[in-house]
């Protein structure tokens, strides 16, 4: 793990072995359909929680510092889905692929939901159709747990591996946003879940970037043309992230990156050693707990031509 943390951050290595032992920062999002940003910071603030704006987002709170007698997963306000605990660095995704009222989207590995019920509320305002899978059977209960909570009325949930969707199956559902959040090693998670940096070897980063590629294949397949999709990973490994992204645009030449129109983190490699990832790849960004406070996170817009 350090080895890649030094592959990765070449720089700045030291600040970021530091970051990763620092405990996570609380952040929560807003369920703009409920509550605004508002009346729920004044409700919360009454309660004993300090919040403060994140950066990017109008709708998240960073969570400071707590006097409150509950937990932020205990609280009226939470168990009547007025807001969700999520980190900065996974909303991210969502906030990229930007889907409105109307959209026809797939989430192809939705649980629990966070970025379920983020796309549903936050930017189609539970309009449009959202198509939320998972592989995992045992994660689609907690995943429609949290959208009944949050009051999403658009989106079903299925059980299946979303490498092997095909046009066939989806009838007359035409997806025009596709948001790729991928199976992964966690390693931008330390700061979350410390295990992480013990439960991951080679061969298993090999088997995860097959199945990474799979399922960017399979989306992008899904994806009708002049549409949006946003692959990323909670991993600041460069073989989770550039390397899938190169390869599997090397098979495709109607789809290209897309920067992202906000100043949104750092720009992702375009090489690293003697590996060239080409130069599309500094339009992908990255997210990094020293330099962001956040989760680390991988980002990338893809267009269909």
């Amino acid at each position: 793990m350090i080895e890649q943390i030094m592959i990765n951050f070449p720089n700045d290595y030291i600040a970021a072995i530091k970051s990763f032992g620092l405990p996570p920062r609380e952040t929560i999002r807003v369920n703009t359909l409920k509550i605004t940003p508002e009346d729920l910071k004044v409700r919360l603030e009454k309660k004993g929680f300090q919040l403060s704006l994140t950066p990017w987002l109008d709708y998240a709170f960073h969570v400071d510092s707590t006097n409150a007698r509950h937990s932020l997963g205990a609280t009226h306000e939470y168990l009547k889905g007025l807001y969700y605990i999520q980190s900065l660095g996974s909303m991210i995704p969502a906030h990229l692929l930007y889907p409105r009222p109307g959209d026809q989207v797939i989430d192809m590995c939705a649980a629990p939901g966070s970025k379920t019920s983020q796309m549903a509320l936050q930017y189609m305002e539970n309009q449009g159709n959202l198509l939320a899978i998972d592989i995992k059977e045992s994660r689609i209960q907690s995943l429609i747990s949290n959208l009944h909570r949050m009051n999403v009325t658009n989106t079903i949930a299925i059980p299946y591996d979303a490498s092997r969707v095909f046009t066939q199956h989806l009838g007359k559902f035409q997806p025009n946003k596709i948001l790729l959040d991928a199976p992964c090693s966690g390693s931008g998670i330390i700061r979350l879940d410390p295990s992480v940096k013990r439960t991951k070897n080679d061969n298993q980063i090999i088997r995860l970037q097959q199945k990474q590629k799979e399922l960017l294949k399979a989306g992008l397949k899904l994806l009708q043309p002049g549409g949006t999709l946003v692959y990323s990973t909670c991993s600041f490994f460069y073989q989770e992230n550039e390397m899938v992204v190169a390869e599997v645009l090397g098979d495709m030449e109607n789809v290209e990156i897309i920067e992202p129109q906000e100043d949104i983190g750092l720009p992702g490699f375009s090489s690293i050693g003697d590996l060239d990832f080409g130069y599309d790849l500094v339009k992908t960004r990255r997210l990094t707990p020293h330099l962001h406070d956040t989760d680390a996170f991988f980002l990338c817009i893809l267009h269909k031509k």
